[in-house]
């Protein structure tokens, strides 16, 4: 069984409560659904078997390193505006706490792929520890046992009324995403 499946989550920005939040249940009953769909029991064993084998991306802008609030930036560690689509295991926020923390083999994965493709790309955190950082719907996506990690353009003054992002950096989101969809 393979099928390609996009989700638009709603209500993130405020902690993914209620119920069409990556928090509910709803993705569990639509792939429940998709397994009725195609002559299989819903059962909690296929669920798990089809989670195991999946690979997903959560869609998500990331914090650049913004030069007016460098003490809440890991330098060597964070996103740089204008070096491509960003790919984070965890958030910084209370270290790996409420991260996805997808297996090496994923990244190597998709960086493979994102090579191919010639997405320009770079790893990063989201803040120092318990300095930056913030919560993603990856993590509840990953307590089903698929590997999933959050990529996204870097942006300066995140959730201010003037966040700025760099064009390249959304031109190679939009590659990533098409590369990852292809396959």
């Amino acid at each position: 069984l393979y099928t390609t499946l996009v989700l638009f989550m709603d209500r993130e920005e405020i902690g993914s409560e209620g119920n069409t939040s990556a928090k509910s249940r709803i993705f569990e009953n639509l792939v429940y659904q998709l397994l009725k769909g195609e002559g299989l029991s819903p059962t909690p064993d296929h669920f798990f078997e089809v989670m195991h084998h999946t690979k997903a991306l959560s869609a998500d802008v990331t914090a650049g390193i913004d030069p007016t609030y460098m003490e809440v930036h890991d330098k060597l560690n964070d996103a740089k505006v204008g070096y491509g689509v960003v790919i984070s295991r965890y958030t910084g926020h209370g270290g790996k706490y409420m991260a996805n923390e997808a297996h090496a083999e994923y990244v190597s994965y998709l960086r493979a792929l994102l090579e191919r493709e010639g997405v320009i790309y770079q790893v990063a955190s989201m803040g120092k520890v318990d300095e930056g950082g913030g919560g993603t719907v990856s993590k509840y996506f990953a307590a089903y046992g698929l590997d999933i990690v959050d990529i996204g353009p870097p942006l300066l003054s995140m959730h201010s009324p003037f966040e700025v992002a760099h064009k390249a950096d959304l031109f190679m989101t939009y590659k990533a995403f098409k590369a990852f969809l292809k396959g």
